[in-house]
Parts: C-alpha cells; structure tokens; sequence
C-alpha cells in the first residue's frame, strides 16, 4: 500500500490538558476551538488527541 505524500504524518499526540499547556489556555478554551471546527482532534480508544502541528498551526501572530 502506497502513503500519500501530500499528507503530512504528525510527529505527536497529546492530550487536551498538554495542548492548553503548550498554547498557554485552559482547557476549556482547547474544548471550545474543536467543537468550532478550529482546530482538530482525533479519538483514540475513548481518549482525545491533538496533533502537535495543529496546535501550533491554530496559533496566530497579533497584527
């Protein structure tokens, strides 16, 4: 079977708690920007995970 090369293949997972570290919010601010569609989460056996490219991607520079 052949891997798309287009798709990239995140390095890591992490848990809600460790994304609103890692982006200096709560987890309720982590929370509410999945159920936005702003930034994606994936289920892995009853637990969520997010990509550390996603979290990173979500954040943006003030203008």
């Amino acid at each position: 079977m052949r891997r798309h090369e287009s798709t990239p293949t995140p390095s890591r997972y992490v848990s809600i708690g460790s994304a609103a570290d890692r982006a200096s919010v709560s987890k309720d601010t982590i929370r509410r920007m999945i159920a936005a569609g702003e930034l994606h989460a994936y289920r892995f056996r009853g637990q969520i995970r997010i990509a550390i490219e996603d979290i990173d991607s979500a954040m943006r520079p003030v203008r």
